[in-house]
């Protein structure tokens, strides 16, 4: 099977909508879908911080991913988060979540995004990859976040997967793109090692990077749950995606929406799925929200957040 392209624009950085007892919640689920798909090109789901998939085991997952593709029916492309804290484990959920696929009629584009280093050492990953890829289907999205690195405390000497090994990893049909936190140099680095590989795709992971020096692939962004309006503007603009040039006033728009999303994202940086559960809550978009964390003192930059939006129309 021919890999396949994977989505350029705005891939939304989902929340994970939970019922009071931690059960994937169904309704609120659609309710984020219907409000994102019109404008992003893809969503992620369960990703390790916003979405929560650090708490998320295998069968929740699978039940999320059911879910979803249940709503969206093919429309657009889902990304969903595989890995776990072992290679066992790692290795059940990307089996798991294929036999979901499996049973969908309408799934549509799916890619799994797997964060290697959370699990792995640079070491061995390219045999570690060609011996998954000849067990499912689907694409690999890696996923690059040395921050996310840092606080699992691993052994591992490097929190970054190494330019080399990555440039070996490009050689793989099924390994299609990258999602990449870290320093403007190593991105570069990165883009270098993949110039072989025509549709091969480079998101950033940081909004504020994006904004700054948007990448020719798209983003994952977080503040697509809250503004999706605004993104996806801000994304057409950034890429030229409708082959356009602005004009002075579409530009004087188009610093406002980034204004007000770097604002946004000053607010909810710091605990952003607790943050955006509430607000979405307070909308009667999710049924409660529920996290799989404590969460405390989030009222200020809940209403904070609110006032901003309303200020600028969402």
């Amino acid at each position: 099977m021919e890999a396949l392209t994977p989505p350029r624009g705005l891939i939304a950085d989902l929340i994970t909508p939970l019922k009071l007892d931690g059960s994937i919640d169904g309704k609120g689920l659609e309710g984020i879908l219907d409000r994102v798909t019109p404008f992003a090109q893809a969503v992620f789901l369960s990703s390790p911080c916003t979405g929560e998939g650090k708490n998320l085991d295998s069968d929740e997952r699978s039940d999320l991913l059911e879910k979803a593709l249940d709503v969206i029916r093919g429309r657009i492309p889902i990304l969903i988060w595989v890995t776990q804290d072992t290679e066992e484990k790692t290795r059940k959920t990307i089996l798991t979540l294929n036999k979901t696929i499996e049973g969908t009629r309408d799934h549509g584009q799916v890619f799994w995004v797997d964060t290697p280093l959370y699990f792995h050492s640079n070491r061995g990953l390219p045999a570690y990859y060609r011996d998954i890829c000849s067990m499912v289907d689907q694409p690999f999205i890696l996923h690059n976040d040395p921050e996310l690195i840092r606080g699992v405390g691993t052994p591992f000497k490097r929190n970054n997967i190494r330019t080399s090994i990555l440039k070996e990893l490009t050689a793989l049909d099924n390994i299609v793109g990258l999602v990449f936190l870290g320093p403007l140099d190593r991105a570069y680095n990165y883009q270098r090692a993949c110039r072989g590989r025509t549709h091969f795709r480079i998101y950033d992971g940081d909004e504020t990077n994006f904004l700054s020096y948007p990448s020719t692939s798209g983003v994952v962004s977080v503040g697509a749950n809250l503004a999706p309006g605004a993104w996806h503007r801000i994304v057409q603009s950034s890429l030229l995606l409708k082959g356009e040039q602005s004009n002075g006033e579409d530009l004087r728009q188009i610093w406002e929406l980034d204004q007000y999303l770097r604002g946004l994202k000053d607010i909810y940086q710091t605990m952003p799925a607790a943050v955006i559960k509430e607000i979405l809550s307070d909308m009667g978009i999710i049924e409660t929200p529920t996290c799989t964390f404590p969460v405390e003192n989030i009222e200020k930059p809940k209403e904070e957040i609110k006032e901003l939006m309303a200020r600028s129309g969402d």
